[in-house]
């Protein structure tokens, strides 16, 4: 409730006040604010670089009607317009500058400045001169006193009225602004108390102003008949793209769940290559420990030919012994069985010549020096086990 006729001490203060009440700090907002639209456009670059696009991105910008649909003849507005300086949002260093573009930096981040919240939509901005549109995106901070404009260059307000041109001012009003003194009040004045008259006319002056008040918002909220037609084709279209913005935000969502999963994927395919190489450093070893076990075998089966050749060859020098002690044997009996004559047999069949006796050496030699030979067929023969063939062997274990 401020009273309606106070002054202020100078211009700037009167624009200071009006600062405070209808625009917001460029310091209450940060890149933060606008992470939605910026990771909207990230996703779109990444995916067009895997489609082979070798331009790269520069910037985008931001288009939309009036909210008032009605007014038509100021059409699609671009944020910022390209064709006049606008301000742009404080750098690194935190300098607010006024530039010339048709477009906001991507690299880095240039966060927008629109008038009111909503769907706006995005346009990139390639190094080669193209451009992409690629839907709408919501955007939630605004800056109120960033304008609305036409082709014609003309501003408006959020109300949709036009915002007058300044003229070129002259020397004259350029000049510093001096408050107004004030009168102070003096004991020779008499204070006069206002008369009916004065009350009536300011009752009167409230209530003229009240009607064109009433006036103003019922045009305003009761679009002219002559664009009826047109404003619920624009109606029509509105919902048209608010369910198209509804499809294209599940499909976003979509999109963002595959690269979820294409993600988990790709982790689980990590874990499984790590499996296989751990798999094929064992498998390796086992190789190696094979290879080695093969040539272990194969010494073992070496050592043991070696040892059946060896023992092969000490049973056949034991067979050749026993043989030579056979045959000395034979030779020293012969001259004693032959001195003397065998008695006849008195059956007329012949008898089946005897097999010669194995006797040891040692025997014969003492039977042919003092004692008399016995009869052939007398002589039981000696049977060789192989236990005697123990005594050849070094050691005299058994073969």
């Amino acid at each position: 409730m401020e009273r309606s006729d106070k002054e202020f001490c100078s211009d700037a203060c009167r624009s200071l006040n009006w600062q405070r009440n209808n625009r917001v700090p460029v310091s209450a907002y940060t890149a933060e604010d606008f992470e939605g639209l910026r990771a909207a456009i990230a996703r779109r670059e990444q995916r067009l670089v895997e489609f082979g696009k070798k331009a790269r991105l520069v910037g985008y910008s931001l288009r939309r009607l009036h909210p008032k649909r009605e007014l038509t003849r100021i059409g699609v507005v671009e944020f910022p317009n390209p064709d006049r300086k606008t301000k742009r949002f404080p750098d690194e260093s935190g300098v607010t500058r006024v530039l010339r573009g048709r477009y906001f930096r991507w690299a880095p981040f240039e966060p927008p400045r629109v008038p009111v919240a909503g769907y706006y939509t995005t346009i990139l901005h390639f190094e080669d001169d193209s451009v992409l549109e690629i839907g709408e995106h919501s955007v939630e901070k605004v800056f109120p006193a960033v304008p609305f404009h036409d082709k014609e260059g003309n501003r408006y307000d959020l109300k949709g009225k036009m915002i007058p041109k300044r003229s070129p001012t002259t020397a004259k009003a350029r000049r510093k602004y001096v408050p107004r003194k004030h009168s102070t009040p003096n004991d020779s004045v008499v204070p006069v108390e206002p008369t009916i008259l004065e009350h009536i006319r300011v009752a009167v002056a409230r209530a003229i102003q009240a009607e064109r008040e009433v006036d103003r918002l019922r045009g305003l909220a009761t679009p002219p008949s002559d664009n009826r037609e047109q404003a619920a084709r624009l109606d029509s279209i509105g919902d048209q793209m608010a369910m198209l913005t509804a499809k294209l935000s599940a499909a976003e969502s979509q999109i963002s769940q595959a690269e979820a999963r294409a993600a988990r994927a790709e982790a689980q395919l990590a874990q499984t290559s790590e499996t296989v190489r751990f798999l094929e450093a064992k498998l390796k070893h086992t190789a190696l420990s094979a290879s080695a076990a093969e040539d272990a075998l194969f010494e073992s089966r070496r050592d043991r030919g070696k040892l059946a050749r060896q023992v092969e060859e000490l049973r056949q020098s034991a067979a050749a012994s026993v043989r030579t002690g056979a045959t000395v044997s034979a030779v020293v009996e012969s001259p004693t069985i032959a001195s003397k004559p065998a008695p006849a047999q008195p059956s007329s069949a012949a008898a089946p010549p005897a097999k010669p006796a194995t006797v040891p050496s040692e025997q014969s030699v003492t039977r042919s020096v003092g004692q008399s030979a016995t009869p052939p067929a007398a002589v039981k023969p000696a049977v060789l086990h192989r236990k005697t063939l123990s005594i050849l062997k070094p050691g005299g274990g058994r073969i």
